[in-house]
C-alpha cells in the first residue's frame, strides 16, 4: 500500500530500537511526525506499543514496516509492528487512553471498553508536535459526533441553536427525524400495549361473570 495518509499499527519492538527507527525516518525527511504510547498487555496480548507516523511523501508501507524488524538474542523470530494501516489524528488519540465516551461509542460489547486507561501525558511524540494540542482536538471531535448531538437535543439544546453553535445542519436535521420516529415507535408500541392489557382485563372480568 503506497500512500501519503497517516498510518497507525502496533509495535513490539523495545523502546530503544522503535525511537531509532523513528528518528531516522524522521531526520530522513521520510515521515514529518511520530507518535506512540506503550501499553500493559490485555486479553492474552503481550505488552505493546501503539505507533501512529505522518508519512512526509508517499510511502510504501510494506517497505516502512520491514524498517521495524528488529533481530534479538535468544528470539527465533525477530521483533516487529503489524501491517500498518490509515489512522485519523482523533481516533488514534481517543482509543490509546482508552476514553471511555469514544470506546462506548465505537464498540457495543461492554468488555471492550472496559480497558485499562491512560493519561495523553503517556504519549511520547517527536519534536514540535504539540500532544496536548493534538489531544485536545481529539477531545473536541468527540463532542460533535452524532450520539453526543442527540443526547443534546434530548436533554433541551434546540436544533436551531446547535447549528447556530456550528453543528452540521444536515446531521442535526436527520437526528431530528430519527427522535421524531423512534417517540412516534414508542407511542404505538404504548398504545398497542395498552390496548392488549384491556382485552386481557375484560377477559379475566367476563369470566368472573362481570360484564364489562
Amino acid at each position: 500500500m503506497a500512500t501519503q495518509k497517516p498510518l497507525s499499527t502496533i509495535s513490539y519492538n523495545t523502546e530503544p530500537f522503535l525511537l531509532n527507527v523513528l528518528n531516522d525516518l524522521y531526520n530522513k525527511h521520510i515521515i514529518q511526525c511520530w507518535m506512540y504510547i506503550k501499553h500493559k498487555g490485555e486479553d492474552g496480548d503481550k505488552d505493546h506499543i501503539h505507533l501512529r507516523i505522518e508519512p512526509n511523501r508517499r510511502i510504501d508501507a510494506m517497505e516502512i514496516a520491514e524498517r521495524f524488524l528488529e533481530f534479538v538474542p535468544d528470539n527465533e523470530k525477530p521483533l516487529c509492528c503489524r501491517p500498518f494501516r490509515p489512522s485519523k489524528e482523533e481516533d488514534w488519540f481517543l482509543y490509546v487512553v482508552h476514553e471511555p465516551r469514544y470506546l462506548k461509542l465505537k464498540y457495543t460489547d461492554g468488555d471492550k471498553y472496559e480497558k485499562l486507561p491512560y493519561e495523553f501525558t503517556d504519549i511520547v511524540a517527536s519534536e514540535h508536535y504539540d500532544v496536548e494540542v493534538a489531544f485536545i482536538r481529539a477531545k473536541a471531535y468527540l463532542e460533535h459526533t452524532s450520539s453526543s448531538i442527540a443526547k443534546k437535543i434530548r436533554t433541551g439544546s434546540s436544533p436551531i441553536s446547535l447549528i447556530e453553535e456550528g453543528e452540521d445542519v444536515f446531521t442535526v436535521n436527520a437526528i431530528m427525524k430519527s427522535l421524531k420516529e423512534y417517540d412516534y415507535n414508542r407511542v404505538v408500541k404504548r398504545l398497542v400495549d395498552a390496548e392488549a392489557e384491556v382485552v386481557r382485563l375484560k377477559r379475566i372480568l367476563n369470566s368472573n361473570g362481570i360484564d364489562f
